[in-house]
């Protein structure tokens, strides 16, 4: 038997700078683009989501689906719909801090998205 480390698989956007990173986002934070893709794996905590935005300047940025997340973004929302992330704090639960999100979308306001 051949011993090895795991590592997390990201997926094809593993290189993307991740916008809500631990230890560098601070509240009052946003990210403003349009929902470019998104995918989902599964790791040793269970499913975990990251979802891409194309910035107004056209930089893909992850973000990572953290639960206040997945639970606001719903897999409906189609792609290419603008998208609005802001970083408001961090949030007493029973299970320690949150961080929680005001997350708004203009569902009138689109791009073409090849993965559609």
């Amino acid at each position: 038997m051949a011993r090895k480390t795991l590592e997390l698989k990201a997926g094809k956007y593993a290189d993307l700078k991740t916008w809500n990173k631990k230890g560098e986002i601070k509240e009052g934070d946003e990210l403003d683009g349009y929902l470019y893709d998104r995918e989902n794996f599964t790791t040793k905590y269970g499913e975990m989501y990251i979802y891409v935005i194309k910035k107004l300047d056209g930089e893909l940025i992850k973000v990572t689906g953290q639960k206040n997340i997945t639970s606001k973004i719903d897999n409906e929302i189609p792609l290419g719909v603008h998208i609005w992330f802001k970083f408001v704090g961090l949030t007493e639960t029973a299970n320690g801090a949150m961080k929680e999100y005001q997350i708004d979308i203009d569902d009138e306001d689109r791009i073409e998205v090849e993965n559609a």
